[in-house]
């Protein structure tokens, strides 16, 4: 078997691994999302530690989704974010980067990523240098690099914590963790750490240390710089790309699931890894090669090609042999890919955001989202295709000619190269007021000609200067994009070549590098890199420059005029700067006049920062109204020069953005003043404040953050940290001043703890736990402001799209979506002149025998069709105008309907009764299914509710419960809009929890356990949601509870608990039997192990955090972890509050030592330890070890009734009797957990404890026992610990989303999860994250712990209680409504939930089938809603052979014992509902489906009647194909699938192809009546005639008409042979009769066309044959007209009056 290579990939929000073959083939690919901390504004923090988590289990997936062996994986390569990672030297550990403490909170912090813009003042001081090593860097050295990051943290570290710390670039540090050596890489170094190559312009250790010494950072020079990674050759080693750094240490080895020993490449930045993956790439042998003077495949084919990097931004990478220095491009750097080349990088600051920011700050953008997800397009797709449609529409020679005089200048994040301007902006010259989808279009397209012609701008620099580049290789998203792709070869004039992997060209580059450090040889040489990227990479797709001249010479003037915008720009900026000179003069004087040491915010902002004073605080940014945006643009080696300070110091916050303060602030215009400076402007009033120790500043919509500042926007909630709540006088702005009028709070009285009421106990607890940053607003304290303030963050929050009142204009796009056009369809309405229901005929004059021709039949040929017809196919349309608007339209449904009809002039049948026969039949309930069943089953029709709800964007929206409503506030708030959570995270958290739920149902199938908790809650964990942890912490209590082992394979020996094992037990209406005595027990000693076990992790965390404090020391059993642990707390201080003793022997807390084992749950260690003192304990408590081990031996932990009665009335003694201060607490704690002592008051008495410790206890003390034999004193259990925490949840949670500010909703959900409040906690989540809240009780159904509710009776509510007041949950109907989100996409995952209704079906009886019946009814809707037959029912190979559909694959889970039965009902509900609906090829598919074939002739039929029905010369009918069969990767349809239906829109090929396979098969052909398959073939053979006609055939169209023996053509004037043939007519099928005028007006049409030619000498033969020829012409024209009197009635009057002109003639 050939060798295989990882390739590694870390980006800035997930890790990537790939393994590919020798010949470069990816075989697997697999991401995870990272975690991403943003402790403030412009601060972004990642952990190594998850990173290589993340990193293990994503190698781990590619390994066993290829099947590779990993004895045949060589090598692995690492690339990265150019981002700080920051190790100990002692210990090798992660080092935490979070200010101001620099405490790790467990989560190893140690990477400040690229995009972290902290370092602004150490980044200006860096650049003031002017050292020679920033000509490698472009001149200066980006905010974005990592120096400017190590010199932060030097100036904020504590000094001691610096000088442990070593520093890496991300890619090192993960070869580092990799191999355990310290080499490093060129590339890391080089580009991003000031590395200048030894022998580079003088450099002699690669370090300056003259920089080092000069910025700052001397101490880093210090023995050869070893911190960074020494000097190369001396005490450090560095390598090119992919060369052997090292080999996969041991333990690297088994996290990552490969041998030891494996070759590791050294690292690279994640976009030169782009160019390893990219720039290798085959140019298409058709073309030729890029560069026609090398030879093919040649390294010298590297300096001509440039590697693009297009996603959010554009990354330029181009090599070459000697340096180029670019003003505006990086570099160049030497050695970092190919030892002794160079490589420059420039790039554009946005692309791909500059394209979505035009697209969605357009007023059309709201209009284009749903046309294009109607024609399940992008937008990038369809504003190409209606641009190329608008040139079409205005004859337009080229797209481009459309925006000739449209120039877009759009660096809106500053220029990045070539000017390295941060400063510049965007531009726009020709702008109109056309708000409209064209002129979105026209605005989109100038944004892709801006950056093509500034990809121009770059390259022609970069050539200038001496590079040579002749080819850009692109890669990223911005490849799908097909025009900008021509738009950039165009402009360029240069090819464009795009790779085979577009998204994975990084990490495809990554794991070239392992291959390249497999290659080494024993001395550690490895093959050239340019060699395995030629061999690797494969053909690409070659995109060339366009050829017209005419475009050519466009684009050049509009290059001039782009480069006139762009050197203008600077000019007037130049000219305002020097105008405005003065006021910048005059704002320093005011600040020194205000004698101000912070910053003054001054009415629009001022450009520099105060004056600072003689002290030594920095300067305080200054603010301005508006405030600066954070620029939070995700692109990579960005070099943003922002102006923003982000310092210790606080920052005045604009008119929109909160305002975080330590100190003092200075306000913005609608911002207080700060309370102890003067004002900047003496003579304007100002009040003078109370209290100048801790001023506040509230902003009209923020208010100040007074600790750890998170800025935020208008819409943001705001986080302060206040120790003495302060109350503020606001003017009409909010100009008031802060005043602190509340004393001190009282320090909790240890001595006086509260009695009984222990929710008193958990408010001093929850307030002295918040931790900074958590606490709400002082705001709050203020009833007045804190409900203005409410209200308008809740109307914020409302505020969203209003239905737009011009429906005309809605209903053009909603038309236009849906393939009809607007203009044809109002002109053809209008010529009916019909109403729904009536039949009336349009009165029309015919023609006149005199002027019969062709041209006048083709003129009116319309009026032929039946008056039947025309009703139907009315009533059709009215049906599909109502199936599009309930599919689509998802806001005030009968208003918008009713407009648009009323627009149409089309009359509903709620207007009143129809004009017409009154046999016309209504509209049919899009149900049409059996009445059994008790709801709608597709949208609202009949404002009746629907199981699945209706289709709706992802993320916010209204909710369809209304107990869900009343809890948001009001209908009109949308479910979740308070979490403001972008919709991609959204998306992509979902996509990862439906892989879980299809392999759950997968599970279920084969009938092997899935650890769905424990699947559930490794998502959450990376979900990056605020109330992640807590969430994560409830699936685990869940785990436990249930027993669920993650590890188990098997349901053997309980090696863990099986599906639905505790639904008996849970659902028992018994609440005394036993079951539901054994489940509360359960619950509780789930509960209390799950606290236990997290106590103890806990425990070892701190020990791991301050292992000196600690000392642990000797074997790191339980009993020495504990010591540890206490020894810690008392060394902090924080065992007991001040003035408390403890009792302790030989330098030990006995009694602490053995609560906090009680503590841990570890209960026999404990009893070992009190053994071991055993002498100790006699001494100070003789009667204790007793109980102690009385508690640990009895399974339930509780003691016999003497010893409790014993170990109570001692407890009882010592709190009464003992003097103050005198006993130790900890002594009292483990009396009342081992006696279960006082329970009346649950708390912990003069311990320091957390809340976690108090809802320990409360779960600690509970009990499920008899209730006769237990003493009323000692009763308390699960139920009354449910009470407690249902008040706790009333007074201290949020009850809605507008209350919540900080996620400690999750805290009160993983209360009641604890306890078993299962309903409730599912309901409570729902309103603030309906996402986790309906997989929670997914995972929670599995097991049986949720009550369902009834389906049909409880439809409004999400939770509701049953006749014994227990609370239930209408699960099947919040699965349903899940679905609206991604069905339309993704309709796999919505069967698989759908599917999940079914679990439920086992209750047994009435319930049982009710919920069967549910599942099936939203399976219905699903069907019908998507269209997606083919995937859902299942398809139908050409020979006819059924392909098994989802629904029937899930079979055994959704109850069905006669899956053919169900199915086939399903489809044939469905089949009805397509021919209802005018879906010939659904109904085509879905009646061969149930085997109706003999239905499938007349649908067939029909549409072919109606084909042929048309005028000749028309366009030919089309028909809406099936959507095609295709599997979650490939969007096109599965060959051999759907009857080929997916490319069949003409009716005559597709009866064409059903009546050929069902001929040749008699199991179709013995099922179809004979009088239909007769008609279909004489349709079959009309319509063969009509396009005989249409090509002027008309010898060989009469001969078919005569083959058809319809109309007497060889009757030769016979009376009798007329009459039969006119006798015949009756027994014709109604599809064949009604273009029986057709046939005869097609029969007319070629007899006098073909006398015509004869008659005008176009005849070879002799006189008498033409002759002869022409009368029987003429006799078969008078026959017509005898068969038509016959028949008079039966045809229209114009047919008539041609046959008479013929016969005339």
């Amino acid at each position: 078997m050939q060798d295989h290579y990882i390739g590694i990939d870390v980006g800035t929000g997930s890790a990537r691994a790939c393994l590919i073959d020798s010949s470069g083939d990816i075989k697997a690919l697999a991401s995870e999302a990272i975690k991403l901390w943003q402790p403030q504004q412009g601060y972004y923090e990642q952990s190594t530690t998850d990173i290589w988590h993340c990193i293990c289990h994503c190698v781990q997936r590619v390994v066993h989704q290829s099947g590779v062996d990993v004895g045949h994986i060589k090598g692995i390569g690492f690339d990265a974010t150019c981002s700080l990672a920051v190790f100990s030297q002692d210990e090798d550990q992660p080092v935490t980067i979070t200010g101001p403490d620099f405490e790790n909170d467990g989560n190893d912090r140690n990477v400040i990523l690229w995009l972290d813009h902290r370092p602004v003042q150490e980044t200006d001081l860096i650049n003031s240098t002017d050292h020679n090593l920033l000509r490698y860097v472009g001149g200066k050295m980006s905010i974005e690099m990592e120096i400017p990051k190590v010199l932060w943290l030097k100036n904020h570290m504590p000094k001691e914590l610096f000088d442990r710390c070593k520093f890496y670039d991300l890619g090192d540090a993960l070869t580092h963790i990799a191999t355990g050596n310290e080499n490093r890489s060129f590339c890391s170094t080089v580009c991003k750490q000031g590395y200048v190559p030894i022998g580079v312009d003088g450099s002699e250790k690669g370090w300056q240390e003259d920089f080092f010494n000069e910025i700052g950072l001397a101490d880093l020079a210090k023995d050869n710089f070893r911190r960074m990674g020494g000097v190369n050759g001396v005490n450090g080693k560095y390598f090119s790309a992919g060369e052997l750094v090292g080999h996969l240490s041991d333990n690297a080895s088994k996290q990552l699931g490969l041998q030891a020993g494996i070759a590791v490449g050294s690292g690279v930045i994640d976009a030169y890894a782009g160019w390893v993956g990219t720039v290798g790439a085959k140019v298409d042998t058709e073309y030729g090669h890029a560069d026609e003077s090398a030879p093919a495949n040649d390294l010298a084919q590297a300096s001509t090609r440039l590697a693009a990097v297009a996603g959010t931004s554009t990354c330029h990478l181009a090599m070459s042999e000697k340096p180029v220095f670019v003003n505006g491009v990086w570099g160049p750097y030497r050695d970092v890919l190919l030892p002794n080349y160079w490589l420059a990088e420039g790039g554009q600051s946005a692309t791909g955001e500059l394209l979505r920011h035009v697209l969605e700050t357009h007023p059309a953008h709201k209009e284009v989202l749903p046309l294009a997800e109607a024609m399940h397009m992008n937008i990038y797709d369809y504003m190409n295709g209606h641009l190329r449609e608008l040139a079409e529409k205005v004859n337009a020679p080229t797209v481009s000619y459309l925006g000739r005089h449209f120039f877009f200048y759009g660096d809106l994040w500053g220029n990045r190269s070539p000017i390295a301007d941060p400063n510049m902006k965007g531009s726009v010259i020709g702008l109109s007021s056309d708000s409209s989808v064209d002129g979105l279009a026209l605005y989109y397209y100038a944004t892709m000609e801006f950056i093509a012609l500034q990809t121009r701008q770059i390259i022609e620099a970069m050539n200038t200067a001496g590079h040579n580049i002749q080819t850009i290789f692109m890669s990223g998203s911005q490849c799908q994009n097909d025009m900008l792709m021509d738009l950039i070869a165009t402009v360029c004039e240069m090819p464009v070549l795009i790779p085979r992997y577009v998204h994975a060209a990084v990490v495809h580059g990554a794991a070239m590098l392992g291959a390249k450090a497999a290659s080494a040889d024993a001395e550690g040489k490895t093959e050239n890199l340019w060699t395995i990227m030629d061999r690797m990479s494969k053909p690409g797709r070659l995109v060339k420059p366009g050829t017209d001249d005419k475009e050519k010479r466009l684009f050049d003037a509009k290059y001039e005029v782009f480069l006139e915008q762009c050197r203008t720009q600077r000019e007037y900026r130049q000219k305002v700067d020097a105008a405005t000179d003065s006021w910048v003069q005059m704002s320093s004087i005011f600040n020194k006049l205000a004698g101000q040491s912070t910053g003054t915010s001054s009415l629009f902002g001022s450009p520099t920062p105060a004056a600072s004073t003689a002290s030594s605080q920095p300067s305080q940014p200054v603010s301005s109204i508006f405030a600066k945006p954070a620029q939070q643009q995700q692109q990579q080696q960005q070099p943003q020069q922002q102006t923003q300070q982000q310092t210790q110091q606080p920052q005045a916050s604009g008119l929109f953005a909160n305002l975080p303060s330590q100190t003092l602030a200075a306000g913005s215009l609608f911002s207080n003043p700060p309370a102890s400076t003067s004002a900047p402007f003496p003579n304007l009033p100002t009040a003078a404040p109370t209290n100048t120790q801790q001023p506040l500043a509230n902003s009209l919509f923020g208010s100040t953050n007074t600790q750890q500042p998170q800025t935020g926007g208008m819409f943001s909630a705001t986080t302060t940290v206040q120790a003495q709540p302060a109350t503020s006088t606001a003017g009409a702005y909010g100009q008031g001043l802060s005043t602190n009028q509340q004393p001190q709070a009282n320090q909790a009285n240890n001595d006086a703890l509260p009695q009984g009421n222990t929710t008193g106990y958990f408010d001093s607890l929850l307030s002295k736990s918040k931790k900074p940053g958590s606490n709400p607003s002082p705001l709050e304290d203020l009833p007045s402001i804190q409900l203005s303030l409410g209200d308008i963050r809740q109307h914020i929050r409302k505020l969203g799209p209003r239905t737009d009142p011009l429906a005309h204009d809605k209903a053009r796009f909603i038309l236009a979506a849906s393939g009809v056009e607007p203009a044809a369809a109002v002109r053809d309405i209008n010529d009916f002149g019909v109403r729904i229901g009536g039949r009336v005929e349009r009165p029309s004059v015919g023609p006149t025998a005199a002027d019969i021709d062709i041209d006048t039949y083709l003129d009116n040929l319309q009026q032929k069709t039946t008056l039947s017809m025309i009703a139907d196919g009315l009533e059709r349309s009215a049906r599909d105008f109502d199936s599009f608007l309930e599919d689509n339209i998802t806001m005030e449904w009968e208003a918008q309907r009713k407009r648009i009809y009323e627009h149409f002039g089309i009359k509903t049948k709620d207007d009143g009764s129809a004009e017409g026969p009154s046999g016309a039949s209504g509209r049919e309930s899009h149900a049409g299914f059996a009445p059994g069943i008790k709801a709608s089953t597709f949208g609202r029709s009949n404002l009746q509710k629907s199981v699945i709800g209706t289709p709706s964007k992802i993320g916010s929206h209204q909710p369809e419960f209304t107990d869900v409503q009343d809890a948001t506030g009001s209908q009109g708030s949308a479910l979740n809009g308070a979490a403001s959570v972008d919709d991609r995270f959204v998306r992509e958290k979902q996509g990862k929890l439906a892989e879980r739920i299809r392999q759950l149902n997968l599970a279920r199938i084969e009938k092997q356990p899935y650890p769905i908790l424990h699947e559930l809650a490794q998502v959450a964990g990376n979900s990056g949601d605020r109330h992640a942890q807590q969430l994560v912490d409830a699936y685990h209590a869940a785990m436990t509870i249930v027993g669920e082992n993650p590890d188990a394979e098997t349901f053997a020996d309980k090696a863990t608990a099986r599906g639905r094992q505790f639904k008996d037990m849970y659902l028992d209406p018994n609440d005394k039997s036993q079951e539901s005595v054994n489940m509360r027990k359960k619950i509780l000693d789930g509960a209390n192990s799950f606290l236990e076990r997290k106590f103890f992790q806990e425990v070892e965390s701190v020990i791991a955090k301050h292992p000196r404090e600690a000392n642990l020391g000797g074997r790191p059993d339980v009993i020495s972890k504990i010591k540890a642990y206490v020894r810690l707390r008392h060394a902090r201080k924080d065992l007991v509050p001040d003035n408390i003793e403890l009792q302790s022997v030989d330098g030990e807390f006995v009694w602490a030592i053995v609560f906090y084992l009680l503590r841990s749950g570890k209960i026999a260690e404990a009893a070992d330890y009190v053994k071991t003192q055993a002498t100790t304990f006699r001494s100070i408590d003789r009667t204790f070890a007793s109980y102690l081990l009385e508690f640990v031996s009895s399974p339930d932990r509780r003691l016999r009734r003497q010893l409790q009665e014993r170990c109570n009335n001692e407890y009882n003694q010592r709190a009464r009797n003992a003097p103050e201060n005198s006993i130790d607490p900890y002594r009292m704690a483990c009396y009342k957990v081992v006696g279960r002592c006082d329970v009346s008051n649950r708390s912990l008495e003069g311990l320091n404890t957390e809340i976690e410790d108090w809802v320990w206890l409360q779960f600690n003390l509970a009990r499920e026992n008899d209730k006769a034999t237990e003493v009323a004193a000692e009763s308390y259990g699960l139920q009354d610990l449910r009470t407690s925490i249902r008040e706790i949840g009333l007074k201290h949670f949020p009850k809605a989303p507008g209350e919540d500010d900080n996620g400690s909703f999750a805290m009160f959900f993983l209360l009641q999860i604890l306890s078993g409040m299962f309903e409730q906690a599912i309901a409570y989540l729902y309103a603030f994250s309906y996402v986790d809240a309906i997989h929670f009780a997914i995972a929670l159904e599995y097991y049986g712990l949720l009550r369902p509710a009834d389906p049909w009776t409880t439809t409004d509510s999400l939770l509701s209680h049953d006749t014994r007041s227990r609370p239930q949950l209408s699960f099947g109907r919040m699965l349903g409504y899940y679905t609206r989100d991604f069905r339309a996409a993704d309709v796999a995952s919505a069967v698989d939930y759908l599917t999940l209704i079914c679990l439920n079906d086992d209750l047994g009886g009435e319930a049982g089938r009710q919920q069967a019946e549910l599942c099936h009814t939203a399976l219905r809707e699903l069907i019908l809603e998507t269209r997606e037959f083919s995937k859902l029912i299942g398809d139908v190979r050409p020979d006819g052979r059924r392909i098994t559909g989802l629904v029937e694959e899930r079979a055994s889970l959704i109850g069905l014992r006669e899956e053919d039965d169900f199915v086939k009902t399903v489809t044939s509900q469905a089949a009805r509902f397509a021919d209802d609906n005018g879906r010939t090829t659904d109904a085509v598919l879905l009646y061969h489906l149930a085997s109706d074939y003999d239905n499938v002739v007349t649908i067939v039929s029909r549409a072919l009647s109606e084909a042929i029905s048309l005028e000749i010369g028309e366009d030919p009918m089309r028909l809406m194909p099936v959507k095609p069969r295709s599997d979650g990767n490939d969007p096109e349809a599965q060959p051999n699938s759907s009857l080929s239906l997916a490319s069949i829109d003409d009716p005559v090929r597709l009866a064409k192809e059903m009546m050929s396979m069902y001929e040749t098969d008699a199991m179709f052909y013995t099922r179809i009546v004979p009088s239909n398959r007769f008609a279909c073939h004489v349709l079959l053979q009309m319509s063969e005639i009509k396009g005989l006609v249409e090509a002027n055939q008309w010898p060989e169209a009469l001969d078919k008409i005569r083959g058809l023996d319809i109309v007497p053509l060889e009757a030769s004037g016979n009376p009798a042979r007329i009459r039969d043939y006119a006798a015949k007519f009756q027994g014709l099928s109604q599809t064949v009769a009604i273009n029986v005028p057709n046939l005869l007006m097609w029969t007319i049409t070629c007899c006098v066309r073909q006398r015509e030619r004869l008659m005008s000498g176009q005849f070879s033969g002799n006189e008498g044959t033409r002759r002869m020829m022409c009368d029987s012409l003429k006799q078969i024209s008078m026959d017509l007209t005898t068969y038509t009197s016959q028949l008079r009635y039966r045809f229209p009057p114009h047919l008539h009056e041609a046959l008479a002109k013929a016969s005339a003639d």
